[in-house]
């Protein structure tokens, strides 16, 4: 997975009416559980796609199993055939070659979706995908999925919310890296499919306030209630639930209705956790980032309830 999209291109119309200013306000903030740590520092958020990771894996778990079950199958009967005390080995040629191809070309299926998934971030790769304000700075951290980190100035990014042309139309805001002022270098998304343009808005106004007034500002927004426990470490069983069906929450008829595919899905979820790393800040930006001890404003999962820190 990348976190990015370097594609050097021209500025889109749409891109170009719908932009963000970063000295106005647009709506009321709202954290919409997104965030990870808050201080006077910096402001780190999840990737835009954390919630539904797992999602994807169902259908490469589908797809393993049953050309492992397939493997196993053939093999078995590999086996039983050998132990046919009538059978008189007239075709054990024959056989040996088919299973051993058909075992190669099942195993090349199998590496073959491990690869799709690692490339789209959900088997081994990282456990998610920071973002990091530092309004100290002004400087924007985003982890991609590369091993590198895009480092841009806050105030030389140019912000947009695009609205998906798909059946459902969902809005997401865009972090646009300039070449020069009609010219695209590099993108990336903060915000993850909202179907209104006023949620999309009122996330990115939470994170405009905190880069442009700081943390009283935005202190009591809503969905700052609880900070993601996976601050250099792996979420629990328990949390990756939570989090898989927390879009859902309002929604309890549907939510029972598609709990099955939730279940499927959370089992993907947790061959992503238990095959990806934790992904860790390089020590410059660290250093960047240093959070002075006596700021009374650090906020974290330490302050959550004692099963979801």
């Amino acid at each position: 997975m990348s976190t990015t999209v370097k594609k050097e291109r021209k500025l889109k119309d749409q891109e170009r009416y719908n932009r963000l200013h970063l000295d106005r306000a647009v709506e009321n903030p709202h954290a919409y559980g997104r965030v990870i740590r808050m201080n006077s520092t910096y402001l780190e958020i999840v990737d835009y796609m954390y919630k539904k990771r797992g999602m994807m894996s169902f259908f490469g778990i589908f797809a393993i199993g049953s050309i492992g079950l397939f493997v196993v199958f053939l093999l078995c009967g590999v086996i039983s055939q050998y132990l046919d005390p009538n059978w008189d080995h007239h075709d054990e040629s024959e056989m040996l070659w088919a299973t051993l191809f058909m075992t190669i070309i099942s195993s090349l299926f199998i590496i073959g979706f491990i690869a799709l998934y690692r490339t789209i971030g959900e088997w081994f790769r990282y456990t998610h995908y920071p973002i990091r304000f530092n309004r100290k700075n002004r400087m924007v951290y985003v982890f991609r999925g590369d091993d590198t980190i895009l480092k841009v100035p806050w105030d030389e990014v140019y912000f947009t919310v695009l609205a998906s042309v798909s059946r459902n139309t969902k809005y997401n805001i865009w972090g646009l890296v300039m070449k020069d002022s009609q010219t695209v270098k590099e993108k990336f998304n903060i915000d993850s499919d909202s179907f209104t343009e006023s949620d999309s808005l009122r996330y990115w106004e939470f994170i405009r306030r905190y880069m442009e007034k700081g943390v009283p500002a935005v202190i009591k927004a809503p969905g700052l209630e609880y900070y993601l426990p996976i601050a250099d470490k792996r979420e629990t069983i328990h949390q990756g639930w939570i989090a898989l069906t927390s879009e859902y929450k309002s929604m309890p008829v549907f939510k029972t209705i598609i709990t099955p595919f939730l279940a499927l899905a959370f089992l993907g979820r947790f061959i992503h956790r238990w095959t990806s790393k934790v992904p860790l800040w390089p020590k410059d930006i660290e250093n960047e980032c240093r959070i002075k001890p006596s700021d009374p404003y650090i906020r974290d999962s330490s302050s959550n309830p004692e099963k979801y820190r």
